[in-house]
């Protein structure tokens, strides 16, 4: 029995996929942070997040009805917000989900604003997120062994990774056997 096209709107309509806002880095910061991740996994093991999928997510919407992707790709259109550095300078791990990850002590403050300006906007629109503080951070392992190395709290890291942000991206997750797949479907530049 065939599927009327009626049937397959509908279908289309009710399709998720689970979504977030990010910061991306260029190839160069995603080099350089791959680099200290394969640095922690000598000692710490895991999984290592690979290079192309290492970034910073500003706002998890999570499942979205596809047909619902263009509002958040319309909210994103006209935010105003300077081009900013970020220096992630303390690495750290939790116990609870066994993720070793790069956070920063200090937030600038255009990142603030720009995080704060999304995930408004997207509460605006009828999305439910998360009402917990925003803590940018970069997950570098999964699967971990924390105690190893005795990462009770965050520590500086050794070398502290900058990048310049010039732009922010609306990111598509989808599961496989090789870990998440990442599509960026919207991107705008900062001013």
């Amino acid at each position: 029995m065939s599927r009327n096209s009626g049937d397959a709107k509908a279908s289309d309509a009710k399709a998720k996929s689970r979504v977030f806002f990010a910061l991306w880095p260029d190839a160069a910061a995603a080099a350089h942070l791959h680099s200290f991740s394969q640095q922690l996994h000598q000692t710490l093991g895991g999984r290592l997040t690979r290079e192309e999928t290492l970034h910073a997510t500003l706002v998890f919407i999570g499942d979205v009805a596809s047909d619902r992707l263009p509002g958040l790709l319309e909210l994103s259109a006209g935010i105003q917000i300077p081009a900013f550095e970020i220096n992630f300078d303390s690495f750290g791990c939790w116990r609870h989900n066994r993720i070793a990850y790069l956070g920063m002590r200090q937030i600038p403050n255009a990142l603030s604003m720009l995080q704060t300006e999304l995930a408004s906007r997207v509460r605006a629109a009828g999305f439910d997120i998360e009402h917990r503080a925003f803590s940018p951070h970069i997950t570098l392992l999964r699967k971990t062994e924390c105690k190893k190395a005795g990462l009770e709290m965050e520590n500086p890291a050794t070398e502290p990774i900058v990048w310049a942000v010039r732009d922010f991206v609306l990111v598509k997750s989808s599961l496989s056997a090789s870990g998440s797949r990442y599509e960026q479907i919207g991107h705008w530049p900062l001013l």
